[in-house]
């Protein structure tokens, strides 16, 4: 937090136009979206999981929503059948990974290329969908409300949703402790089939929540998104606010603080203009040194690490 207000002061001498508010709207509108995903990756790496296709899911689950609403469906329903689809791909993922013990890493790769083939091949031949100009409704949720992005209201009413799933519910509570330790929650009764799949179905849920806020921003879906580097983003975010890949930590306060770091230093290099693999090569050295210090703080435990699967 503190690197993060040092971080923005330093912008604010040195670029122009960096501390005005037309900026500041900016940089939480993207930062909201953004802030979505990780909230749904948190709940993932509590429980010693990862999931590299949450991007694709929130973008293959808010294009089948967009599509409905092109061939004539109504809105309450396309977004009923984008969450049903977004609740589908989070549910293999789990099966996948905790039924046939395929570790979470090669299981959620491997799907970013089966969820978006699938798409291709049967509902969304194009890359690009644009919203029906009609859909003035879920445009809306793009826009400004006296002065504050709707996005941003939208993040934060999920971010309070989290927490309290988190620490106020036993479901969360058997997460924390799953990702202790997989073995001790199998053999203390915890329904470790229930936590696995609720863990990979919410942060599903979440990317399709940040996939619509996507739609209502662009009033079109992309799914040039899906190849792009913002998972690393997002996995970024989580680790750098204090989430550990070795389970059992962080929580909503971890994704408040990387985002506000991560989004200052994102938004500073985008007024410097810096280049876009420059920024990739500073993001990557970062994620890469938060990484060791997570490892260094936090040892892999191997058998551990197999039995939670």
């Amino acid at each position: 937090m503190l690197i993060a207000v040092i971080l923005a002061l330093s912008f604010s001498l040195s670029l122009d136009g960096y501390a005005s508010w037309g900026n500041a709207i900016a940089l939480m509108r993207s930062m909201a979206i953004l802030g979505v995903f990780a909230l749904g990756m948190i709940i993932v790496i509590i429980g010693r999981g990862i999931d590299l296709s949450q991007i694709a899911i929130g973008m293959v689950s808010a294009a089948i929503s967009v599509k409905l609403l092109v061939a004539g469906m109504t809105l309450p329903l396309a977004l009923l059948a984008g969450l049903v689809a977004a609740m589908a791909m989070g549910s293999i993922n789990a099966a996948l990974i905790h039924a046939l013990a395929i570790p979470p890493l090669f299981t959620t790769l491997t799907s970013v290329f089966v969820f978006v083939g699938l798409a291709r091949v049967s509902i969304l031949p194009s890359m690009i969908i644009n919203l029906p100009s009609q859909q003035t409704g879920l445009v809306a949720v793009g826009q400004n409300w006296h002065g504050v992005p709707i996005p941003v209201m939208v993040f934060g009413a999920c971010a309070l949703l989290t927490h309290l799933f988190l620490h106020a519910t036993t479901m969360g509570r058997f997460i924390y402790a799953y990702g202790d330790n997989a073995e001790t929650a199998r053999l203390s009764g915890m329904p470790v089939t229930a936590i696995v799949i609720t863990q990979y179905v919410l942060c599903a849920l979440l990317g399709f929540v940040a996939g619509l806020l996507m739609v209502s921003t662009t009033a079109m879906v992309d799914l040039k998104t899906v190849n792009s580097t913002m998972i690393f983003d997002v996995i970024l975010v989580v680790v750098i606010g204090g989430g550990s890949l070795a389970g059992a930590r962080g929580g909503v306060a971890s994704v408040l603080a990387g985002l506000l770091l991560i989004g200052v230093l994102l938004n500073g290099m985008t007024l410097m203009d810096v280049n876009a693999q420059l920024q990739n090569i500073i993001k990557g050295g970062v994620l890469l040194t938060v990484i060791m210090v997570d490892h260094w703080l936090h040892p892999y435990d191997e058998e551990d690490a197999r039995q939670s699967v």
